[in-house]
């Protein structure tokens, strides 16, 4: 990945800084769609950069290439602030997979376009209905966050405390495209989760094993370093680890496997002050 071609000249890809992956991510964020393709967001927003009079030397602009290389671009035209993608190739991180979160990848900061491709392009199961997560605003997962907080019992591990919290928006027949619903997939995500059962006439809640790649994905976009992303790898193999001796006991006591670790809980029960 030394270089990559812009309008039929090769660009030498150089060495820049995790603020500068930073950076060019936080200008890409607000032009994600649900149609276009990460890779080309992110050429389109190296094309706005360029037509702003930026050398192609630029630590911004050269984030945005290796980025845009990183996905598999290889050949790109621009026509002002709009890019043309001529040449891609498939890659483990345009996929969002935990093979693109390395340690050197992470350190430097190349791997938050790795990392944007898992979170904005998500699904997961509820109840055994795939449904595609979108991100919601800033102030909306804020406020959900908080309403978790208060929700949680000082023993019960987070993810457990938004699952009841889905459990009791479902129970009001809250739609899953609510907003305010929609925020607690992308948290439930961002732990890691990939499906959840919720069984409203007898409590139960339950959670199919955990993805190790939006996890690590979710804490490479809030900044942590190697050794923190790492950290949350492990956590999820031992989350999983627990999900799987606990499903073979409930397995062995109802005589048949389940494809998800249940617990009972009363859907959104607060917490008692």
């Amino acid at each position: 990945m030394s270089a990559i071609r812009l309008n039929g000249q090769y660009v030498l890809l150089r060495d820049v800084e995790k603020k500068d992956f930073m950076n060019f991510v936080h200008l890409c964020l607000p032009k994600v769609t649900a149609e276009e393709s990460i890779a080309h967001t992110m050429a389109n927003v190296v094309a706005s950069l360029l037509a702003e009079g930026k050398p192609h030397s630029d630590p911004l602009v050269q984030a945005g290439f290796q980025s845009c290389a990183s996905l598999g671009i290889k050949n790109m035209w621009t026509d002002g602030a709009t890019a043309s993608v001529t040449e891609e190739l498939p890659t483990d991180a345009a996929q969002g997979l935990e093979s693109a979160f390395g340690f050197a990848a992470v350190q430097s900061g190349l791997a938050l376009a790795a990392a944007m491709c898992n979170a904005f392009r998500r699904s997961i199961v509820i109840n055994e209905v795939s449904h595609r997560v979108t991100r919601q605003p800033k102030e909306i997962l804020m406020q959900v966050a908080q309403g978790v907080s208060n929700m949680k019992t000082v023993q019960e591990p987070i993810f457990v405390t938004t699952g009841r919290a889905l459990g009791g928006r479902l129970k009001d027949g809250v739609a899953i495209d609510d907003p305010h619903t929609m925020a607690l997939l992308c948290m439930l995500t961002d732990f890691g989760a990939t499906g959840v059962k919720i069984d409203l006439e007898k409590n139960l809640l339950g959670f199919a094993p955990f993805s190790s790649a939006n996890a690590m994905a979710s804490a490479i976009l809030q900044g942590l370093d190697a050794d923190k992303v790492g950290e949350v790898r492990k956590a999820i193999e031992r989350t999983n680890e627990q999900f799987r001796k606990t499903m073979e006991k409930q397995a062995g006591e109802q005589g048949a496997r389940q494809q998800t670790v249940t617990v009972p809980r009363v859907m959104g029960t607060r917490r008692r002050r």
